[in-house]
């Protein structure tokens, strides 16, 4: 489960979230969680960063996410990259919202002796304390109105993975089509008789 709070000084959101919970998700899905969940904490710290109007925090997180996904491609530089400068931007996060500043040596020894496994479970640990004096963003009230604005929102970032080239065509597609409802046939009206063009003579 994880909760979500809003961004002080804007109308954007970010979440709490178990950061065990992101690692079975991990494993469950077999990392493509991971790529999902990498997009999303650097998205929440770009919107911190544009909310509070301080530079550190990051502005392009479909950018990270291709890093952190393709990494293999460049022998991991970009992956090493991307875990660096998203863990220099969670303390950068946690020094904007008067939080203890992680240790980058710490860091470091996580995500080596577990590796790479403990590291999104300490992250996410870490992001967390500095959502913690966020206001918390009240849940949704059943049956209230339609979620079309977030669909909207989640095939945005959809797009931007696929621009980064995170996602394939084929997996826009698929994810896409978790999110908009099936077309429905529209009925034809029945058309109506044409009038006779007049009596019928005898």
């Amino acid at each position: 489960m994880a909760t979500e709070v809003f961004i002080s000084g804007s109308n954007a959101r970010a979440k709490i979230r178990n950061p065990w919970g992101v690692l079975g998700l991990s494993v469950i899905t077999l990392g493509i969680y991971t790529m999902f969940w990498w997009y999303f904490i650097n998205r929440e710290m770009r919107d911190l960063g544009r909310a509070r109007g301080v530079t550190g925090l990051g502005d392009n997180p479909g950018l990270s996410t291709a890093a952190y996904v393709l990494g293999g491609f460049t022998l991991y530089i970009a992956t090493v990259w991307t875990i660096v400068t998203t863990t220099q931007r969670v303390q950068a996060a946690q020094r904007v919202t008067g939080q203890e500043e992680l240790s980058g040596w710490l860091a470091l020894v996580v995500w080596l002796l577990t590796l790479g496994l403990g590291g999104p479970v300490f992250t996410q640990h870490q992001l967390n304390k500095a959502w913690s004096r966020e206001p918390v963003a009240p849940p949704a009230l059943p049956g209230g109105p339609p979620s079309g604005d977030s669909d909207l929102d989640r095939l945005a970032k959809l797009r931007e993975l696929r621009e980064a080239g995170a996602l394939t065509d084929e997996e826009f597609d698929a994810e896409k089509a978790r999110i908009l409802p099936p077309a429905t046939a529209t009925p034809t009206p029945p058309q109506p008789e044409n009038p006779q063009a007049g009596p019928s003579s005898g």
